[in-house]
């Protein structure tokens, strides 16, 4: 179904320009999740196209049947009227921005663009090859700016700071696809992935030691792994603990306490909350669930005579 959603919180700003009378971008928001939340029902914009810029985390995703991962630093284009959702995985733990753009008809003007101008913007836009590319970290910047501009009080000018705002965001965004880059993770990073992977059973992986491991500060450590895996490196040793623990649950013979101190959590407390933090659930509703799932795959199957 068509859908503008407008549902402020603590955790999410809205920017609805539509009171403002614009006829180009409809809508700014932008969520941080400290937890993650229920999926993203399937849906569509209608005649608008979307623009999404997780700044930090990382999201699975699903567009028209196709399955797409995104990183903090990635870019994606939904177009109009295409279904897009997260599919049955929850809204991650991160930092997200979406901006929805109507497709504006053939004579008029677009971000006070002429009408030729507008329409080279939109055109390229529309027609970006790759749907989920790397962005550069002015978006971020830009974006900012467009919520600070939109909360300070009415001037003759602001509309017109809104708009330059929403120019520069999408000639970089259109930049940024035109030059793709992929989501490439480097050999020391991945290195250190790799590293975590298997230690996760062991003691706490001190940063200090995984920068010493591939030669980098601490400082630069820490900036590049977030710059190309899309979280901190604190973040990320804390997620895959919790996938390894998705795995463990299955075995009903080891107890959520073991599972907790074998993977290195300091209690089976502070072990449910990271576990709620990056899943949606505690390591028991998600152990109840599981257990539903493989009781109705060992059903027998009926047979007509």
């Amino acid at each position: 179904m068509s859908n503008i959603l407008i549902d402020p919180s603590n955790e999410r700003k809205i920017a609805d320009f539509r009171p403002l009378e614009f006829r180009d971008v409809m809508v700014l928001g932008r969520y941080s999740y400290a937890y993650a939340h229920d999926p993203l029902e399937e849906h569509t914009h209608g005649n608008m196209f979307e623009i999404c810029y997780l700044d930090e985390g990382s999201q699975p995703y699903i567009s028209e049947g196709k399955e797409y991962c995104l990183k903090g630093g990635d870019v994606f284009v939904s177009l109009p009227r295409e279904l897009h959702g997260s599919g049955p995985s929850p809204l991650g733990r991160g930092r997200l921005y979406w901006m929805l753009i109507r497709v504006p008809s053939t004579r008029e003007r677009f971000l006070n663009l002429t009408p030729s101008e507008g329409r080279q913007l939109v055109e390229g836009l529309l027609g970006i090859q790759y749907r989920q590319f790397r962005g550069r970290r002015l978006l971020k910047y830009y974006l900012e700016n467009i919520f600070r501009a939109y909360d300070e009080p009415d001037t003759p000018l602001r509309t017109a700071e809104l708009k330059n705002w929403m120019l520069r965001f999408l000639l970089d965004v259109l930049s940024d696809a035109t030059h793709y880059r992929e989501t490439r993770v480097s050999s020391p990073i991945t290195t250190v992935q790799e590293f975590i992977d298997e230690h996760l059973f062991e003691e706490p992986l001190a940063l200090e030691a995984l920068a010493d491991k591939v030669n980098l500060s601490l400082s630069r450590f820490k900036t590049r792994f977030k710059n190309e895996v899309g979280v901190a490196p604190g973040g990320y040793i804390i997620m895959r603990k919790v996938e390894k623990a998705k795995e463990l649950l299955g075995n009903q013979d080891r107890s959520i306490t073991d599972i907790a101190f074998d993977l290195g959590f300091s209690s089976s407390q502070y072990f449910a909350t990271a576990f709620k933090r990056y899943t949606g659930s505690t390591p028991r509703q998600f152990r109840a669930g599981s257990n539903i799932i493989t009781r109705e795959r060992e059903k027998p199957t009926r047979t007509s005579d």
